[in-house]
């Protein structure tokens, strides 16, 4: 009896962290980004650590005044200014994996010759930021797309 009870608190306290880890609601996002008007750019010309590092990178405003002299369309530019100044933009975090859970970019999309849309769907349509992420990241989604691409299925190869 004690171990099913048990077993009960760890599956309610794994299930309450996944849904915190993760949110539900839409995020507003500091600058309304439209991917559609810059579908003719490489996603790593914005995002550059996808082909370097484990994580995709969010673009900061170094990256974006290469290209933009002015504020972008929809932020004041008394609030560009600002962020210019401290070069930052505070984008919302919509994917949080597990502590114990690795995941590459640079795995994927160099290595693995992914394309973006494989996880991110339509993201390049799109004319606002996403409100949430595109597909909730669950251990059996990564499986399948590892069986379906014939990828490495060894827990050590994600799992720390």
């Amino acid at each position: 009896m004690r171990k099913v009870l048990a077993l009960a608190g760890v599956t309610i306290v794994v299930a309450i962290a996944w849904i915190v880890a993760l949110p539900a609601s839409s995020s507003l996002q500091p600058i309304p980004f439209n991917h559609a008007k810059h579908v003719g750019a490489a996603c790593a010309l914005c995002h550059a650590g996808v082909e370097r590092t484990a994580g995709a990178t969010l673009p900061q405003v170094a990256v974006c005044v290469k290209c933009h002299a002015t504020a972008p369309a929809g932020v004041a530019q008394p609030r560009w200014d600002a962020m210019a100044k401290t070069g930052h933009i505070d984008w919302v975090k919509l994917t949080r994996l597990p502590d114990h859970v690795m995941f590459s970019h640079r795995r994927h999309v160099v290595l693995g010759q992914l394309d973006c849309r494989s996880c991110h769907g339509t993201i390049g349509a799109s004319t606002a930021p996403p409100p949430r992420a595109a597909a909730r990241l669950q251990m059996k989604t990564c499986v399948s797309c590892h069986q379906q691409e014939a990828a490495s299925q060894d827990c050590a190869a994600c799992h720390r």
